[in-house]
C-alpha cells in the first residue's frame, strides 16, 4: 500500500496539482474506510497499512512531498 509509486505516475501523467488534488480525495476515502467498523481496513491486520497511506497522502496533498 506503497502510495509513492502511485503519486509518482500521477505526477509524471497529470501533474503535480492535479496528484495533489487526487491525493486529497483518496485521503478522505482512507479516513472514512478507518472510521467504518464494517470496513477491512478498520480491522487490525489492515489498519496500520491504511494508517500509513493516509499519512503518505496526507502530507503529499499538503505539501507536494513524496515521503
Amino acid at each position: 500500500m506503497n502510495e509513492r509509486i502511485r503519486l509518482e505516475r500521477l505526477c509524471s501523467r497529470d501533474g503535480l496539482e492535479a496528484a495533489r488534488q487526487w491525493a486529497q480525495w483518496a485521503a478522505g476515502l482512507y479516513r472514512q474506510s478507518l472510521s467504518d467498523p464494517m470496513h477491512y481496513a478498520s480491522q487490525p491486520d489492515w489498519r496500520p497499512l491504511f494508517e500509513r497511506s493516509l499519512r503518505e497522502l496526507t502530507l503529499f496533498a499538503e505539501s507536494g512531498i513524496l515521503s
